[in-house]
């Protein structure tokens, strides 16, 4: 089933919280938080004890390794468009599976430092996912730009505060960091785009390879929920 944007709409259902037993770790990547922050947030009503990790390697390894018990991460990009380097650690790590999946309407924006102008920049900082989809909008407005792909999203975002020539591609939440203001909204190509994130717990009756998702389906049935709104800052 595809999801669209139009159709993500209000908060998150009551019935969509998931009830958090005392000292429950819930891990999510990326130390700046985003949008898995904010599904997390709102699937435990702040129930939890959150942590960020460097990376979607970085958090399904400590949810493996018992460090945390419950993970969120990004499940796929709009309609059949896995997140890889999801895929690829479940695919590794031992008896992990899938406790169900939130839908969440994607935003990007192009953020700098307060006086920048898009027309002087220099180069654009982002993730490599990032810029592809945004890739059309670049093209058609700054086609001579140079692009800079960097591992983590506070990477690209501590260069567009230093330099006046660089900005980075990240949700306009982000901008409410210091140092940085929204210089271009909604430049996604997919403006109807709604991602997928996954809430993953360990599972130690599955061995190495095997994850399975403890949902039926991928739709808004009770083992899934419809997120929206704008995400935290940074944090």
């Amino acid at each position: 089933m595809k999801v669209t944007a139009s159709e993500v709409h209000g908060d998150i259902s009551p019935q969509g919280v998931i009830p958090a037993p005392d000292g429950l770790r819930v891990g999510y990547p990326g130390h700046l938080g985003g949008y898995s922050r904010e599904c997390a947030l709102k699937l435990y009503a702040n129930d939890a004890q959150l942590k960020a990790y460097a990376g979607i390697d970085e958090v399904i390894r400590a949810l493996a390794e018992g460090e945390i018990d419950t993970a969120v991460v990004p499940w796929s990009r709009g309609h059949q468009r896995p997140v890889r380097t999801t895929h690829q650690a479940l695919a590794f790590w031992t008896g992990i599976c899938v406790e169900r999946r939130v839908f969440r309407a994607i935003s990007l924006s192009l953020l700098g430092p307060p006086g920048a102008s898009p027309s002087a920049v220099r180069r654009i900082v982002a993730r490599e996912a990032l810029f592809e989809e945004c890739d059309a909008w670049l093209q058609q407005n700054l086609p001579e730009v140079e692009r800079v792909e960097c591992l983590h999203m506070a990477d690209a975002l501590d260069m567009a505060e230093s330099r006046s020539d660089t900005l980075a591609i990240a949700p306009p939440s982000l901008a409410r960091r210091p140092g940085l203001v929204c210089l271009a909204q909604r430049i996604e190509d997919d403006p109807g785009r709604v991602a997928q994130f996954a809430v993953l717990r360990r599972d130690h009756s599955r061995v190495r390879g095997q994850c399975f998702s403890c949902d039926a389906t991928v739709d808004e049935g009770p083992g899934n929920a419809v997120l929206s709104g704008t995400s935290e800052p940074a944090g």
